[in-house]
């Protein structure tokens, strides 16, 4: 009679699932690490692009305003509200010009570029026969600082301004700061 070894039942032993279980936590810690940075590097890169794009938006805007500009005006008065161009204020005049983008001829429209707490606006008071839209938009808000220079202290010599802007966003417990300056010329001074 021949005898067969008896083969013992393959089962899990306690060590094995102790590996096991430290692996698969160890898996679980290294995924959960991943996502959390993830979204970390996210979130700040998201809020790095939407301060520094706040501050090219308000570049943009306010050098589409300088550039056609005829003159920086000490005073203007818009909707019953007296503007006065400063050091955080800029008022201009502006040509008026036509749904062809043609000037018309001694017709202005007028326009304020202004920061408030965090926010910067810019208002427009247009001509009746003028293609701009008057009114008041927000051009910003993250707005740490706005700052206009003028080449001359008298404001009817004035033909080029500096404007230095500065917008700070959070993200999370970091802080995210652009620094943003221009020399914008008045093409029609």
């Amino acid at each position: 009679m021949t005898h067969y070894p008896l083969l013992p039942s393959r089962a899990f032993t306690l060590i094995e699932t102790v590996i096991v279980i430290g692996f698969s936590t160890s898996m679980m810690l290294a995924l959960g690490l991943v996502t959390y940075h993830f979204n970390k590097i996210l979130t700040y890169e998201q809020t790095a692009s939407w301060s520094s794009g706040s501050a090219s938006t308000l570049m943009r805007e306010i050098g589409s305003l300088v550039l056609p500009a005829r003159a920086v005006l000490q005073t203007h008065t818009f909707s019953g509200t007296v503007y006065t161009s400063t050091s955080t204020v800029l008022v201009l005049e502006i040509p008026s010009i036509d749904n062809s983008g043609s000037v018309i001829a001694n017709t202005f429209d007028y326009a304020v570029v202004y920061a408030s707490s965090t926010e910067a606006y810019r208002v427009l008071a247009a001509h009746a026969s003028s293609k701009r839209v008057s009114g008041t938009k927000k051009l910003s808000s993250t707005i740490s600082s706005l700052i206009f220079t003028y080449n001359n202290t008298d404001f009817t010599q004035v033909s080029t301004t500096t404007v230095d802007v500065q917008t700070r966003a959070y993200a999370k417990q970091d802080m995210l700061t652009d620094h943003r300056s221009e020399q914008m010329r008045l093409r029609n001074h």
